[in-house]
Parts: structure tokens; C-alpha cells; sequence
């Protein structure tokens, strides 16, 4: 009885190593078969979603393109007052601090969006001129005003 369990041994060996071939060839046609599957998956998924992705691309390139044309008039018309105002303090020959205040309030967001150096070689001459103090200027109100806040 042990030689018939030695032989059963063997030969169950001999059937092991000579069938793994087979069971690697089995698994390599059934990762193959997996993939191919997942492949036609991802096909179907691609085709039925083509034309939503196709029509968000199209709405998205309008929406930038309106953007960039809103933009462009935003700078355009902060160039126009920060060019007008800044044209206005060069003549008088000074500021008082509400005149730099507003001129900052316009010049930032039109250097900000892109403005070009027109708009910054103004600015640069505002910023050099004297300022005048008045008693009351609204910048200084306004600091008033966000103390009170504050403080409530």
C-alpha cells in the first residue's frame, strides 16, 4: 500500500507540473477575454456620452469666449476712466487722498484684468503727485465707519 501512495504521489506530481501550461495558457486567454470585454465596456460608455461631452465642450468654448469678450470691454472702459481721471489730476496738479483713493479703486482691477502699460505709466504719474489733506476726506469717514463697526 505505500508504493501504490509513493506511485499516487508521483504521478499526481508528474500531472501538476505537466498541466501548469495548460492552467497558465487558460489564464492567459482569460485575462485576455477580461480586458477585451472591459475595452468594448469602456467603448460603449465613450459613444453614449459623445454627444454631451461634445455639446459641453461647444457650450464651455462659448462661455470662455463671451468671458474673454466681457473682459475686454471691462478693461476697456476702466482704461477710459483711469486714462480721464488721471488726466483730470495731472491738469489740477495734485490729489487729495478720496482723488487717489478712487483712482486706486478703478486702476487696480483694470492692472488686475490685464490693463496695458498706457494704463500703469498713469498711474505711476498720479501716485507722484502732491497730495492735498482736506479736513474731512471720505477715506477718512470710511475709517470711522469700519471702527464703529467693529466695535458694535
Amino acid at each position: 500500500m505505500d508504493k501504490l501512495n509513493e506511485i499516487a504521489v508521483i504521478v499526481g506530481i508528474i500531472s501538476a507540473v505537466s498541466a501548469w501550461p495548460i492552467f497558465k495558457s487558460i489564464h492567459s486567454w482569460w485575462r485576455k477575454h477580461q480586458h477585451k470585454k472591459s475595452e468594448q465596456m469602456v467603448k460603449v460608455v465613450t459613444d453614449a456620452n459623445k454627444p454631451f461631452i461634445d455639446a459641453y465642450e461647444r457650450e464651455h468654448t462659448a462661455v470662455i469666449t463671451e468671458i474673454e469678450k466681457i473682459k475686454a470691454g471691462e478693461i476697456a472702459s476702466l482704461h477710459d476712466r483711469v486714462y480721464q481721471e488721471g488726466r483730470r489730476l495731472l491738469n489740477q496738479g495734485w490729489a487729495s487722498m478720496d482723488d487717489i483713493d478712487n483712482f486706486i479703486h478703478m486702476y487696480q482691477p483694470y492692472r488686475d484684468l490685464g490693463g496695458n502699460g498706457t494704463g500703469e505709466a498713469m498711474g505711476r504719474r498720479v501716485m507722484d503727485l502732491p497730495v492735498k489733506e482736506g479736513t474731512n476726506t471720505l477715506v477718512q469717514e470710511a475709517d470711522r465707519i469700519h471702527k464703529e463697526r467693529e466695535e458694535k
